[in-house]
């Protein structure tokens, strides 16, 4: 007997970030701490303190105005607007049918997990088991048969306003978690680490947009979650000298500073960020005025993706993925659409989980999370360690493509999971 599988299609496309702001301002503390009198200065320029992050150093509050807002400059703060930007920009859905046979297993479709040996990994007895991943995302849908046992629900957690929890609403951060650790149970998909714990951080709502205080407040929430490796697909394509009236350049060199700070504060609690390099098609080597947040603001690993056409040629750097040597650290399976609309063409994208059952996506952020599957195996064998430690145990075990050494493409190796845990 056979079943239908019902599939989504998400496609990436170059957009630049159309900001919202609704009145909130982030307060950076140049000395990295917070008054102890912060409410009663915010009060006193005309304000209402929101929220406070005591461990950066950072805090948001609702002004009336710009010049409200600056008036805290006097104080030590640098302030910028809280923008809401979309953090998926571009994606385009479509549905698609397929027929699959009635036991279920959707591994062979999963071209991508032998590509990087993983199999090789799980057959020498490493498999993720106590390495811990954080999904900064869209959230987790954390009913799905592949992905319930392995959530910490526990360390979990949402920052969107108007969400009760970390239920994902958008599919993403579910496509993107189950890359990582779909279990091992004969049922639908697997991840490069099936036996890894998962933490939902919702930071994005439904339409993929989401403050950059809800950025910033979940990556500090997941550093303080004990987590081995923070996962980030996500990303804004923002003009260095501003996009007014939303902000400006002195802004976005205060966002910059403030991703740097909340990135080196994971850091220092033992995590490694692993993020995606961004879907534009550009070189991040020479890209101008324009910046990609988080990933160019923090010294963690960014990953690059690879994809297949008709199934074929896999080493190939994907056609919408950003490359740079000095950009990009690893690369990895992210799935490719360019044989569109030719027949199965959907089958050079990558397989993994949804809300509403398995979806084929394609992107940098489906690359990010098969490289911090791989560094889940790496923590699975040796056990926690520095960041330094893990990212160096992931490089060395990659396979070198492109030409010798570091490239723009490929950064410092195609990611290999058998290796990595030789």
């Amino acid at each position: 007997m056979k079943r239908i599988l019902v599939v989504g299609i998400t496609l990436f496309i170059l957009a630049l970030s159309a900001p919202m702001f609704a009145g909130n301002w982030i307060l950076d503390s140049k000395t990295e701490k917070l008054p102890a009198d912060l409410d009663a200065l915010v009060l006193k320029a005309g304000g209402t303190l929101v929220k406070s992050y005591d461990e950066v150093g950072i805090a948001v509050a609702e002004f009336a105005t710009r010049e409200d807002a600056e008036a805290m400059e006097a104080y030590g703060f640098t302030v910028m607007p809280d923008i809401e930007l979309n953090w998926l920009p571009g994606s385009e859905n479509t549905m698609h049918q397929e027929h699959i046979g009635s036991d279920e297993r959707y591994y062979g479709y999963q071209w991508h997990l032998p590509l990087i040996n993983a199999p090789q990994a799980w057959d020498a007895g490493y498999t993720g088991q106590g390495a811990r991943v954080a999904i900064v995302d869209t959230g987790i849908a954390y009913t799905h048969p592949d992905l319930a046992g392995n959530i910490d629900f526990a360390s979990s957690a949402t920052f969107v306003p108007g969400t009760t929890d970390f239920f994902d609403d958008a599919g993403h951060g579910s496509h993107v978690a189950g890359i990582v650790a779909a279990a091992d149970n004969a049922f639908g998909t697997i991840g490069v680490a099936p036996n890894a714990t998962l933490i939902g951080i919702k930071v994005l709502g439904s339409n993929g947009s989401g403050a950059t205080s809800w950025i910033v407040a979940g990556i500090i929430h997941a550093a303080n979650q004990d987590v081995d490796i923070i996962n980030l697909s996500l990303g804004s394509t923002i003009n260095k000298n501003g996009n007014m009236p939303d902000y400006n350049g002195h802004d976005v060199a205060g966002y910059i500073k403030m991703y740097r700070k909340a990135l080196a504060y994971a850091r220092s609690k033992g995590v490694l960020v692993i993020s995606s390099a961004g879907n534009d098609a550009m070189d991040m080597d020479h890209n101008g005025n324009i910046v990609k947040l988080p990933a160019e603001a923090g010294n963690g690993v960014t990953v690059s993706a690879t994809g297949p056409i008709s199934l074929q040629n896999y080493y190939r750097l994907a056609s919408y993925s950003n490359y740079g040597t000095n950009a990009i650290t690893v690369s990895a399976p992210g799935g490719d659409f360019v044989n569109y609309p030719n027949p199965y063409w959907h089958y050079d994208m990558i397989l993994s989980t949804t809300p509403t059952g398995w979806s084929w996506m394609a992107g940098t952020s489906m690359a990010s999370p098969v490289a911090a599957g791989v560094a889940a195996l790496i923590v699975g064998k040796y056990g926690s360690m520095s960041p330094a430690q893990l990212e160096q145990k992931l490089v060395k075990s990659t396979d070198d493509l492109g030409k010798p050494g570091a490239d723009p493409a490929f950064g410092k190796g195609h990611v290999n999971a058998a290796k990595a845990v030789q």
